[in-house]
């Protein structure tokens, strides 16, 4: 499971709100994912220009795709006129809804069993 966030130049990003397909999906079912999750984080001004823009439409994807494929579809979104930017990150079994149990955080004096043991 992988997450994305990938920022289209904002005339896209007018089309994704009427529900058009873009290059990402594509590029995701191209190389035999599937899309899990789609939300869009909206219109949000660039800290620098990418490819001549300084605003850019934010959307953040949820995806399946075999680990072996990743590259490829990095390699197709780079090469992707449609997209000014794009992060992926492999999802953590933390992430995915595990819960774990976490241990006790230090105190100031140091571990847990002290601050008991000391008033």
């Amino acid at each position: 499971m992988y997450e994305a966030l990938v920022i289209f130049p904002f005339e896209t990003g007018l089309d994704l709100q009427q529900g058009a397909g873009n290059a990402f999906e594509e590029a995701v079912k191209k190389h035999e994912g599937k899309i899990v999750n789609r939300t869009e984080l909206g219109r949000r001004p660039l800290g620098y220009r990418v490819k001549k823009a300084n605003e850019g439409y934010f959307v953040s994807y949820t995806f399946e795709l075999t680990p072996d494929k990743t590259q490829a579809l990095k390699k197709v979104i780079q090469l992707s006129e449609d997209i000014l930017k794009c992060t992926i990150v492999r999802k953590t079994k933390v992430e995915l809804g595990k819960p774990t149990k976490a241990a006790p955080l230090p105190t100031a004096g140091g571990t847990a069993e002290k601050a008991k043991g000391h008033s």
